[in-house]
């Protein structure tokens, strides 16, 4: 473990009412204790918590290779935690947020109160990765302006939106049947005419929060031919089968079996003894995050299963006292019947004069990304090359 003071060779002191020290850890193990501490008061999304990052490391989707977990703290108190991987890529040394390729977005985990300036975090930032060893970048990708009523602190330094948007709804305290509550009397009578159907073809329904291990590998199955069968259509490749995205699911998903707020959670809506939807989630607090999702391309696909199978989710979260919920980074059109679309922010923040150059070049290319899928002739065009080039790719 590595201490750092208020003071930076180079940068002066910090203000008295601004001094923070910095505890650099390098062992998931050795930060777990005030890490959990930490959660359990600080502002964060279900993507940094303890057990959802140590999980992607055991599978094989992160690797504690050049980790760098920084604790803040302030007059003793613990107040924010970042968790970075310091790598080289392309000649450069860059600090990335821990979990932030598998995630849905990224978060500085801190106390509400924590807010500093932009130049005491800069300070911070470079402190941090010195101790480390150095480092040319630091990323945090796709973070939201505000969360969980806190300002993202981080947005005080350079940033860019994002290539999507985030949709985000406050969905409790409500009553049950959610939909009967939250929806336009159009969209709700849509959704019980879909389930009457589908209940008339194919048996009654019901949603399940999944919690034993046979119905976990039964619906995983399931999940994976649906989310295959949905990528062929979008030409994409179905990474969720690759094997440490398996590993992840089936080992987090049972660490999380009759928790409260589990970090890795899935419903299954049944259609008499067939599972024709899959919701994955994440929680922290009162806040439910939907990860991934499934729906059946076959006969069942024309009920608008995904609207039915979110709808009786919402009963589940509501009654176990979730009152805010994500919908995760996409722009599709079923999102906005449910939630509100924000943007996100990539922060590129550069500690040195190649940093700088490397944070001008990402900054055009991020900016370009966001202006082809928020153009809708252009991310059409995208797509419809994307799917040539996947179609191409499968029969070579």
């Amino acid at each position: 473990m590595t201490l750092l003071t208020g003071r930076t060779a180079g940068h002066g002191p910090i203000p008295a009412q601004r001094a923070f020290d910095v505890a650099i850890l390098h062992d998931m193990d050795a930060a777990e204790a005030e890490w959990r501490a930490l959660e359990a008061v600080a502002v964060l999304t279900p993507y940094q918590r303890f057990d959802w990052i140590k999980a992607l490391i055991a599978a094989g989707l992160e690797s504690d290779a050049g980790l760098v977990i920084a604790v803040i703290r302030q007059a003793g108190e613990t107040v924010a935690l970042l968790p970075l991987a310091i790598r080289q890529h392309f000649g450069l040394r860059v600090a990335t947020m821990l979990g932030t390729a598998s995630s849905n977005g990224d978060w500085l985990m801190a106390l509400p109160r924590f807010n500093p300036d932009a130049a005491t975090l800069q300070a911070l930032l470079r402190r941090i990765c010195q101790a480390a060893g150095g480092a040319d970048l630091v990323t945090l990708y796709n973070q939201p302006a505000r969360w969980q009523g806190m300002d993202n602190p981080v947005l005080a330094l350079d940033k860019a939106p994002g290539a999507s948007n985030i949709y985000v709804a406050s969905i409790g305290p409500t009553p049950v049947p959610y939909i009967e509550h939250r929806l336009s009397t159009k969209r709700r009578n849509n959704i019980t005419r879909g389930m009457r159907r589908l209940a008339e073809s194919f048996g009654p329904l019901r949603t399940v929060r999944v919690n034993d291990p046979a119905t976990l590998a039964a619906a995983h199955q399931v999940f994976l031919a649906q989310r295959a069968a949905r990528f062929v259509e979008m030409g994409v490749r179905n990474v969720f089968a690759d094997d440490s995205f398996v590993r992840f699911f089936r080992q987090l998903a049972p660490a999380s079996f009759g928790q409260s707020r589990p970090a890795l959670c899935l419903h299954v809506l049944y259609a008499g003894e067939e599972i024709v939807a899959t919701c994955w989630g994440a929680m922290s607090g009162t806040h439910y995050s939907q990860y991934i999702n499934s729906t059946s391309s076959g006969p069942a696909s024309q009920y608008s299963l995904m609207a039915i199978l979110i709808g009786t989710v919402m009963d589940d979260l509501t009654q176990a006292g979730i009152l805010t919920m994500d919908m995760g980074l996409g722009d599709f059109a079923y999102k906005s019947e449910w939630a509100e679309r924000e943007p996100v922010f990539h922060s590129v923040i550069a500690l040195t004069r190649r940093g700088q150059l490397a944070a001008a070049a990402s900054g055009l290319r991020d900016g370009l990304k966001r202006q082809i899928k928020q153009t809708p002739w252009l991310w059409n065009a995208a797509k419809r090359l994307r799917q040539l080039l996947f179609g191409l790719t499968r029969k070579s």
